[in-house]
C-alpha cells in the first residue's frame, strides 16, 4: 500500500513538473513576443503646446511651474513609450486671461473659453495638441476636447499627475473608457498605465492621421 502511495506520488510530481515547463515555456514566448511587437514600432512623435492658466486677479492662478510639467512630460513619454509615441513638447508658457474664464472652468463650465478661443484672447504657437492646467477644472482630474486636440488638467488630481495627462492623451487619440481592469490607463480614476494591443492600434492609427491633417493646415 505504501508502495503504491509512492508510485502515484511520483508520477504527480512528473506531471507537475511538465505542466510547469509548458507553462515557462509559454510565458516566455510571449514575454519575447511582446518586446519584439515594442521594439517594432516606428516612433510617432506628436508635438505638444503647453499652457499654464493665471487667473487676471489672481485668485484661480494655477500653482504649476514649467519645470514641475517639463517633469511631468518626462514621466508621460515613459507611459507612452509601449504604444510607440512620444509626446514632444513644444513650448510651456503661462497664460493670462480674464478672472471670468477662469472661474467657469473651475465650475466645469468650458464653454467660454472655448469661445473665446483666438476670438477674444489669443493663444500663442498653439500645436497639433494643446493642454491647459488650472487651478480647477469642474471637480474632475481631466477634461479632453477631443475634436479641438485639447485637454485640462487640474493642478490637484487625485492620481499621479503624469497619468492624468497622459489618460486625457488617450482620449485626443481616440481611446475610450476602460471597463473592469483597473490596471489600464484608460480606467477612470485610477493609476493604472497599461494599454492594450487594441488600444495601442488605434492610438497609432489616430496619431498619423492627426499629424496627416495637421501637417495639411
Amino acid at each position: 500500500m505504501i508502495k503504491r502511495y509512492k508510485v502515484i506520488f511520483i508520477i504527480r510530481l512528473i506531471l507537475l513538473s511538465i505542466g510547469f515547463c509548458i507553462i515557462s515555456d509559454f510565458a516566455n514566448q510571449f514575454s519575447n513576443a511582446s518586446t519584439l511587437e515594442k521594439s517594432d514600432f516606428a516612433t510617432i512623435v506628436l508635438p505638444i503646446s503647453v499652457y499654464i492658466l493665471d487667473d487676471e486677479d489672481g485668485d484661480l492662478s494655477s500653482t504649476r511651474t514649467a519645470d514641475q510639467l517639463s517633469d511631468v512630460f518626462e514621466k508621460v513619454n515613459r507611459i507612452w513609450t509601449q504604444a510607440g509615441i512620444k509626446i514632444d513638447v513644444q513650448q510651456i508658457s503661462r497664460l493670462v486671461l480674464p478672472s471670468s474664464y477662469l472661474e467657469n472652468i473651475a465650475k466645469g463650465n468650458y464653454k467660454p473659453f472655448l469661445n473665446g478661443f483666438n476670438q477674444e484672447f489669443s493663444v500663442p504657437e498653439p500645436s497639433l495638441l494643446d493642454a491647459f492646467y488650472a487651478k480647477r477644472i469642474g471637480g474632475v482630474n481631466g477634461r479632453a476636447i477631443f475634436l479641438l486636440r485639447m485637454f485640462f488638467v487640474t493642478d490637484y488630481p487625485s492620481v499621479h499627475h503624469e497619468r492624468v495627462t497622459s489618460h486625457e492623451i488617450g482620449h485626443i487619440l481616440g481611446l475610450s473608457h476602460a471597463m473592469y481592469d483597473r490596471g489600464r490607463l484608460m480606467y477612470s480614476g485610477t493609476n493604472g498605465t497599461t494599454l492594450t494591443k487594441d488600444e495601442i492600434e488605434i492610438a497609432r492609427q489616430h496619431a498619423v492621421l492627426l499629424l496627416e491633417s495637421f501637417s495639411g493646415k
